[in-house]
């Protein structure tokens, strides 16, 4: 398969890539995505939001909303195309708690919102129309945006893997554990003794163990972790997704889920369920009025891979090395980035198209292939 494209991971950002391809007329024969099943990968989380304002700021710059946009109408078209309830829109209520980081958003808002984009409406509430979307907030004031959904990310990646096996993409089960590059293309080994692949082009979409093939670029871990409840007591009949200390939201499946508790990189994977339940909830005692919402039904933990250096994703070519690719770096923002970055690179890859500039891989002029 001299011809063949090997993505190198079944998450979001590997999955978007393939999409976009196949969406392209890339022949399905011509593709391998090679999956390692990792639960801790951040696509594996069981509680995701995409809203537009996931940072420290409401007013983005604009190719933040470019990236935006495009995932919200590829997420759009993705979960329309699938039987099972994939994502659920809700507005997104962001809690004002009189700190400095929330003066610090109210007023990036007032600076941005003249700029938004017309699919993106927002509103500053408080007294009545604060207590009638969130009673437990006593009337305090919030902003309140949308588009934003919940989405069932595992379910949603499952969906575009089958899609693309149904459509004759080849799906290896392994983890790469060698790369041999050379000028009849690339030998991609495995842990384990599998037989070695030979391809054209490959692509690494594989999120924090990017690091593991890839080094001197600052591709660091961002561990974390996420809960699920069930919609009873005080997590009833939500009338917003809710960002606060944690966003807190209704599922499509109608459970509710919380997160993201940030963790340090050194021995999160031997962290306590116990010890994460009672951080979420404590997280959630404000947007619920101190209420106790019970014990969780399930505590995911994982990692996330970031560019240390300016935080922005990695997409396209590495520089010094010939036909080899990578889509990652997207931390927290996956949903944001991923499937406006799938099109991206899939044109750059079948069309030559121009990589955008805020997160050409190849400024990361460093990054080089582990001896």
């Amino acid at each position: 398969m001299n011809d063949a494209i090997a993505v190198v991971g079944a998450g979001i950002a590997g999955l978007s890539l393939v999409d976009a391809l196949l969406e392209r007329g890339m022949r399905p024969s011509e593709l391998i995505v090679i999956d390692a099943g990792d639960p801790h990968r951040g696509s594996n989380a069981p509680a995701t939001v995409l809203h537009p304002f996931a940072g420290r700021t409401m007013a983005p710059g604009e190719e933040h909303w470019r990236a935006f946009l495009k995932s919200w109408e590829t997420l759009k078209r993705w979960c329309a195309r699938e039987d099972e309830p994939l994502w659920r829109p809700a507005p997104m209520m962001r809690l004002m708690e009189g700190d400095k980081l929330s003066a610090k958003l109210e007023e990036s808002w007032e600076e941005g919102r003249a700029r938004y984009p017309e699919v993106v409406k927002s509103r500053r509430v408080e007294g009545d129309e604060s207590v009638r979307l969130l009673p437990s907030w006593q009337g305090a004031p919030a902003l309140v945006y949308e588009p934003a959904a919940a989405v069932d990310l595992p379910g949603l990646c499952a969906a575009l893997l089958k899609r693309a096996k149904e459509r004759g993409v080849r799906v290896v089960q392994g983890e790469v554990a060698d790369l041999r590059g050379g000028e009849e293309g690339w030998v991609i080994g495995f842990a384990g003794g599998a037989p070695a692949l030979r391809v054209a082009r490959v692509v690494l979409a594989t999120g924090a163990a990017l690091g593991a093939l890839l080094g001197e670029a600052d591709l660091r871990e961002r561990p974390g972790e996420v809960g699920v409840w069930e919609a009873t007591g005080p997590l009833e009949d939500l009338n917003v997704m809710i960002n606060s200390a944690a966003n807190l939201f209704e599922r499509p499946d109608g459970r509710v889920g919380v997160g993201s508790t940030y963790l340090k990189r050194e021995g999160w994977r031997e962290r306590e369920d116990a010890e994460a339940d009672r951080e979420l909830r404590e997280k959630m005692a404000a947007a619920l009025g101190g209420a106790d919402p019970g014990t969780a039904l399930e505590i995911w933990r994982g990692v996330r891979g970031i560019y240390g250096s300016d935080h922005r994703p990695l997409v396209g070519p590495v520089a010094g090395e010939r036909e080899l690719f990578v889509m990652a770096g997207f931390g927290s923002k996956g949903l944001t980035w991923a499937p406006a970055m799938g099109q991206v690179l899939a044109a750059h890859l079948l069309e030559g198209a121009a990589i955008w500039d805020v997160v050409d891989a190849r400024r990361a002029r460093r990054m080089r292939l582990r001896a």
